[in-house]
Formats: structure tokens, sequence, C-alpha cells
């Protein structure tokens, strides 16, 4: 007799729809987008990739694009879904766990939230990430992205927020280009 847990683990279908291929290469990017974020905020000796965890947040976000495809008769999925939606599965599995924490550092605490704020942040600006963003329009991205940290760490969130924190920022970017222009 199946139970919720073996209906709720069956990856089966997803990995047959999205090919093993596909599903083990958003893992080992991911897995390598961790790895680097860790080294360069000098986390590793702190926080270590939880491999079943990561695959659990991988497999769940492609259930969810399965399900969105179904539903709204979609081949292919944007970039600013893909971002949204493993985002959101990476801040309900916590791939990113704590070893230890002597100075009970936050950046060490939020390490998850922080992860997935640098992804958005740099999907969000690009290039332009931390350099020439006028002076008086700084403030403003600055007063979002404190905003969508905050949202993350604080906040009930969910893959369609997510999405529309993307889109709002992208709009604000095109009346702002259509202002100076």
């Amino acid at each position: 007799m199946n139970n919720i847990e073996n209906i709720y683990l069956d990856y089966n279908p997803i990995v047959q729809e999205f090919t093993e291929e596909k599903v083990r290469s958003g893992y080992e990017n991911l897995y390598k987008e961790m790895q680097q974020f860790l080294g360069d905020y000098e986390l590793a000796k702190h926080v270590k990739v939880d491999e079943v965890a990561l695959t659990h947040g991988i497999l769940d976000y492609f259930t969810d694009i399965s399900r969105l495809k179904k539903l709204h008769g979609i081949r292919e999925v944007n970039d600013i879904k893909v971002y949204a939606y493993q985002s959101y599965w990476l801040l309900r599995r916590h791939p990113l766990q704590i070893i230890d924490n002597p100075d009970n550092d936050e950046k060490v605490v939020f390490v998850n939230e922080k992860f997935v704020f640098s992804r958005l942040a740099k999907f969000l600006m690009g290039a332009q990430l931390g350099s020439d963003i006028p002076e008086k329009k700084r403030k403003s991205v600055l007063n979002y992205f404190d905003t969508l940290y905050y949202y993350l760490k604080f906040r009930n969130y969910d893959a369609q927020m997510l999405e529309l924190f993307i889109l709002s920022f992208q709009a604000g970017r095109l009346v702002g280009e259509h202002q100076a222009g």
C-alpha cells in the first residue's frame, strides 16, 4: 500500500519527463554555484552542501515546472520562472547546512537566504552588479535589494511572489530607462 511519503517521494515520472541528464545538470550547476558562493564568502569551513536536500530541491523544482507547463500549456519556461521556482525550493529545502558557527555570525545563520539573494541579485543586475549605477538611482536599487533580502529571511514567500519581485524589478528598470531617454 502506498503511503503519502512514498507517493510524495516518487520522482521517477519527473526524471523521465525532463531526462536524468537535465536533472543531473541542474543539480551539478547549483552545487557548483553553492561551492563558489561558500568560497567567495569564506563560509566553506562553517557550511556544507547537503546533497540530499539539494537533490530534493531540484526535483521539487522540476515537479513544479512540470505542473506549470501542463496547466498553462507552456513548452519552455522563461528565466524568470526558473529563478523564482529554483529560489523557492532552495529556501524550502535548505541545502546549505551549518556545520558550526562559533562566532554566531548572521551570514552563517541565514546562509540559504544569502545564497538565494546573491543569485537573484546577479540575475537582476547582470554585469552591473556593484558597478556603474548612477548615484541618484543607487539608493533606490539598494532599498529594493534590502527589502528582497528581508523578505527572504523573515516574510512568507512562495515562487509566485519571487516571480513578482523579479518582474517588478525589470519593470522598474524599463520605466527608468524610458524616463532617462
